[in-house]
């Protein structure tokens, strides 16, 4: 039981001093989490961009095809910080999921979204839920 309380205390001790310092066995989790903070910043730049461009009453066809593009333009330079094995994975997913190691291009969106450009802006503004809370206690809430 003590060696528990002590492995414990330890763990957690090393898994600050990464988050705090940056240096430390989670050193891999806090560089993701930063990456992927990166990335959300982007997309939070976006949906002002699309509320702005609704407000001046531009089409959802129109909105459409500036974000899709730029989702991918955000992609690539949060991917730049990343390691070259695994930006190297995320493009051989897409390349075979999409037809592009960037990501869907709006053709693609507009047949997965039945030609619908308002879920296109939307998915566009999307991200994976699944990292997002995988990063919680680094994010900025």
């Amino acid at each position: 039981m003590r060696r528990l309380a002590v492995s414990l205390l330890l763990l957690s001790g090393l898994f600050g001093l990464s988050v705090w310092t940056g240096v430390g066995p989670a050193d891999d989790w806090v560089h993701g989490c930063e990456v992927r903070q990166a990335y959300l910043d982007r997309l939070e730049s976006m949906e002002v961009d699309v509320n702005r461009m609704r407000i001046q009453g531009k089409t959802e066809q129109e909105i459409a095809r500036a974000m899709v593009p730029r989702r991918n333009e955000a992609k690539s330079l949060v991917r730049s910080k990343m390691k070259v094995k695994d930006v190297r994975k995320l493009d051989q997913r897409n390349q075979a999921r999409y037809g592009s190691p960037q990501g869907p291009t709006v053709e693609w969106m507009y047949a997965r979204h039945g030609g619908n450009w308002h879920e296109i802006v939307e998915a566009s503004l999307d991200s994976n839920g699944f990292f997002d809370v995988s990063c919680i206690p680094w994010f900025d809430l």
